[in-house]
């Protein structure tokens, strides 16, 4: 496993983290504590967690995980979203339906569709205070490595009482570092010196190159967790599928496979390489996920390397021939 310094908790940590985003709610809880311990095993020390990830059972989860290896794990959670309030029948029919979704994965899409959504609360010195308290509590734990503001306005990040608020629970030993966990505008924001953020997370794809754009502006002491690996997967697909050049290109780069894998295989490699100082976060709750995305980081990647790739995906963005969007095909690689 590779392992980056992050000078905001004096420590190394792997570049690869875990996204507890499904944990508790797609993913049970046994499946989930085995998840997290193979990844362990496989030098993963960085997990990333919020109270609304899991329809609000993630937190618990993890901590039974973390407390057992507290010393040896660092663990970022959020303030800012609540968990969706989930219909008792719902709760109830939740093991059953993941049973249902192992046997036949195509319903995975209509699951998605009527599960509640997490939604944003405002952000307030006493829901900071509160709500760190309460995940320590989940958490097990009397500290967390990181709390990450989630989805904040630009206002909020720069109001005093919020400012005084996290310098609080870092004073107070609850908390080693602030992050920021949301768009371009937010994460441009958090860049300010004057600011007690630390850390900024942001999804990024060739798609959608966010770090490119804030690492423009960075100074030093920041450390980027970013997310949405695989986000863009259709997408690449079908742009590789309506210009065989890129195809060409990607298999002179030594890509192979089918338009899915290979695409899978560019995405994970733009993701470490673009974020090779910091923490890319992935879903890998299955052991194929996990054993494909170590390899991909081993394989050493760099932007340079990719760069003729990105620009011609850039050049794909609409199909030559009739100025729309090119097609999508059928997914083979699952989305991460």
């Amino acid at each position: 496993m590779k392992l980056v310094f992050v000078e905001a908790i004096g420590r190394k940590v792997s570049s690869v983290g875990f996204g507890c985003a499904s944990l508790g709610s797609r993913i049970g809880v046994r499946k989930g504590l085995e998840t997290l311990e193979r990844a362990y095993a496989a030098g993963v020390t960085w997990y990333d967690v919020a109270p609304s990830y899991g329809d609000g059972v993630a937190e618990s989860i993890l901590g039974e995980f973390a407390s057992r290896r507290r010393d040896s794990v660092c663990v970022c959670t959020k303030v800012g979203m609540r968990p969706p309030k989930t219909p008792t029948a719902m709760r109830v029919l939740k093991p059953l339906s993941r049973i249902a979704i192992t046997a036949f994965p195509t319903l995975k899409q209509y699951a998605s569709r009527v599960r509640p959504t997490p939604f944003k609360v405002p952000l307030s010195a006493e829901l900071i205070r509160s709500s760190v308290e309460e995940s320590l509590r989940r958490l097990r734990t009397d500290y967390v490595d990181v709390l990450a503001l989630h989805r904040p306005t630009v206002e909020e990040l720069v109001h005093q009482d919020i400012i005084r608020a996290v310098e609080r629970v870092v004073q107070d030993g609850k908390v080693r570092a602030i992050s920021v966990a949301g768009d371009i505008g937010a994460g441009m924001t958090a860049l300010d010196e004057s600011l007690p953020y630390r850390f900024v997370q942001i999804a990024n794809t060739p798609l959608e190159p966010n770090l490119e754009k804030l690492k423009e502006r960075a100074h030093s002491h920041r450390t980027f967790i970013t997310h949405g690996t695989f986000s863009c997967l259709d997408q690449i697909i079908a742009r590789i599928n309506a210009q065989k050049e890129i195809l060409v290109a990607l298999d002179e780069l030594g890509y192979r496979g089918s338009p899915t894998e290979i695409a899978a295989a560019f995405l994970a490699d733009y993701a470490f390489a673009t974020n090779s100082a910091g923490v890319t976060l992935i879903s890998m709750f299955q052991k194929e996920h996990l054993d494909f995305n170590l390899l991909r980081l081993k394989s050493h990647p760099t932007p340079e390397r990719l760069n003729s790739i990105v620009a011609a995906l850039e050049v794909g963005a609409t199909d030559r021939s009739t100025g729309e969007p090119p097609g999508i095909l059928q997914r083979e690689f699952p989305k991460r």
